[in-house]
């Protein structure tokens, strides 16, 4: 039986109306954030959480076990010392439920505070760093959040240290006169959003019609009025692929580093670390250029449009996806790709640098064993976590993707008759599916826009490059353009024995091995420590390449090796070096159909 319509007075109405937000906007608790660090140098941070307005007997604070743009689990919990909380003056029970999770008694308290410190010491654009020099802040691995309730908006207070006086974020103050207090509409928007505090330069400018904010942290031999006029460009040829910016304003903060290298994006922020002293020549500043464009490129693929399972987050486990290599990936090829529609670098330059993506993932072993879809899925328990054998079983999501993107990008142009690229596809991803549906994209979906845009069936493409690990038709491709690719090693006579050493306390260590190589098939081990060749003294991987260029395949040479203290001899059948030097050259013949195709992907 169907219910009856039932008729409810008007004013009646609005007072339930009246009466529920109400009692929604008394049942929301305040949330405030304090963080200190008067004893930098020790390298510890000082947090106190305020909540007030609860109307709950129990509340259970989490702190996230990674961060976004980050896929391996961190356990930033393992840091934390010295948990306690209290109302006024009467200590409340706290106890640790699990790995990350702390459950406090409040005793029918509204109001109450929580303490603790963590020690801050890992320096990377993924963790949280603090000594008497500056301070680095992500809050995944700083700030607990309410459970089931990321969607709280709350205050952060910092008192730096002393005698610091600079901040650098995409938050915004509450106050534009106190930039120490910061405005927190949720945690999602906190925990995308680093924080750097300290003594250093700012650099305001415009690009792309929007402000653009560059915190400079460590000396360099940077150039700042080079460094600037980059990420306008940058800016500009990124926006016109979507057609529009998203953000209001975008803050860079670039770390000079002794040896330190890599970058994490953010919403509209993003943190970069890069070798204090490889700003010059522009030969290794490139690499600063292809970095910047990486994670600005990333405003877009990743932060707006996403792969389903990455938003919203789950912060207490992993969100496995198959698609960090449309992410990741085409990311990687619009880097480097860009850098050159934007003039930044040359055509040869450019091609000097996809030769050499396709060379790094062509002498990996593991292009046989892993597909771009299973490493995604993995990266959370193997990419982060290399060991010996990586590269004889894993690829890079990041470095496949590219070379995959890019061949991608060729296809469709060819397609189209360079009426359609990859452009089209990424900018029509984030028209419909941030724009229009506000959610993240499956694989199929993706597939389907770029068979969409290209016209044609396109799934003997990723069946056998995105999901298998069919060995890649490269001239194909590069013929679309008038392009040709040889390999300078393909008729090499040089031998290798397909190891790599280090040097340990004047010992010769074994430390990777490459499959297939005549050492992997006659039985040496990674930690075997190389201690003569046929007899004779060996001290260094010269003196092993000294003696063996005077050999020709198929000679056997005998090894002495300890393994495990043990000396042993270890008997090996000599084969050429089996490294790619792959090249990319212009046909001399070239139609016309190509050279056009050609100079519309150059942006000539």
């Amino acid at each position: 039986m169907q219910p009856k319509n039932i008729y409810y007075p008007q004013f009646l109405i609005t007072f339930i109306l009246i009466t529920f937000m109400s009692l929604t906007s008394i049942a929301s608790p305040k949330l405030a954030y304090h963080v200190s660090m008067d004893d930098a140098h020790t390298h510890y941070f000082d947090v106190e959480i305020k909540i007030s307005d609860w109307d709950q007997e129990n509340i259970d604070l989490k702190m996230a076990v990674w961060t976004p743009g980050s896929y391996l689990v961190r356990e930033f919990a393992r840091q934390i010392e010295g948990f306690e909380a209290s109302s006024g003056t009467e200590t409340l029970a706290a106890k640790k439920i699990n790995k990350n999770t702390w459950r406090i008694e409040n005793k029918d308290a509204k109001a109450f505070s929580v303490k603790y410190r963590v020690y801050a010491f890992e320096f990377s654009v993924r963790t949280c760093f603090l000594d008497a020099s500056y301070g680095y802040i992500n809050a995944a691995g700083l700030l607990l959040y309410i459970d089931k309730m990321q969607d709280l908006s709350s205050t952060l207070h910092i008192k730096p240290y002393k005698g610091w006086e600079q901040i650098s974020t995409s938050l915004k103050p509450v106050d534009a006169a106190n930039p120490w207090v910061l405005n927190i509409p949720n945690y999602d928007l906190l925990v995308d959003s680093p924080i750097a505090i300290g003594n250093f330069e700012v650099l305001d400018f415009e690009a792309a019609g929007i402000p653009h904010s560059l915190a400079l942290i460590g000396e360099g031999n940077f150039d700042t009025d080079i460094m600037v006029k980059d990420i306008q460009k940058i800016a500009t040829v990124c926006t016109d692929v979507f057609g529009e910016h998203p953000c209001e304003d975008y803050t860079i903060i670039n770390f000079s580093t002794n040896s330190k290298y890599g970058g994490l994006e953010h919403l509209s922020s993003t943190s970069l670390m890069y070798p204090r002293w490889s700003y010059y020549p522009p030969e290794r500043y490139n690499r600063w250029r292809g970095l910047m464009c990486h994670e600005y490129f990333h405003l877009w693929n990743i932060k707006r449009i996403r792969p389903e399972p990455l938003g919203p987050f789950d912060y207490e486990n992993e969100n496995y996806t198959t698609s960090l290599w449309i992410a990741e990936g085409i990311t990687s090829y619009y880097d480097d790709y860009l850098l050159r529609r934007s003039e930044i670098i040359t055509e040869d330059q450019y091609l000097t640098i996809l030769a050499n993506n396709i060379n790094t993932f062509e002498n990996k072993p593991g292009k046989n064993v892993q597909s771009l879809t299973e490493a995604s899925f993995d990266a959370w328990i193997k990419y982060y976590r290399a060991d010996e054998n990586f590269n004889n079983s894993n690829i890079s999501y990041y470095t496949k993707g590219a070379v995959v993107a890019t061949l991608l990008d060729l296809e469709i142009r060819q397609l189209t008759k360079g009426k359609k690229s990859l452009d089209d596809v990424m900018h029509q991803v984030y028209k419909v599916y941030f724009k229009e549906l506000d959610r993240g994209f499956s694989e199929a979906e993706f597939q389907k826009m770029a068979e969409e845009v290209a016209g044609a069936d396109l799934n003997d493409f990723f069946q056998n490059y995105v999901h298998g690990t069919t060995p890649i038709d490269y001239q194909k491709y590069f013929d679309y353009l008038g392009l040709k690719i040889s390999d300078a090693n393909a008729s090499t006579q040089k031998l290798s024995l397909g190891i790599i050493t280090k040097d340990s306390n004047g010992r010769l260590i074994i430390n990777r091995i490459k499959k297939g190589s005549c050492s992997y098939n006659g039985g040496l081990n990674v930690n075997d420590e190389l201690v003569a060749l046929d007899g004779y003294r060996i001290k260094s991987t010269s003196d092993i390449e000294t003696f063996i260029a005077q050999k020709k395949e198929g000679d056997q040479i005998v090894l002495t090796i300890t393994r495990k203290g043990k000396l042993m001899e270890v008997p090996i059948q000599l084969s050429k070096d089996q490294t790619h030097k792959y090249q990319i050259s212009k046909l001399t013949k070239a139609k016309k159909a190509q050279k056009e195709l050609y100079k519309a992907w150059m942006g000539l």
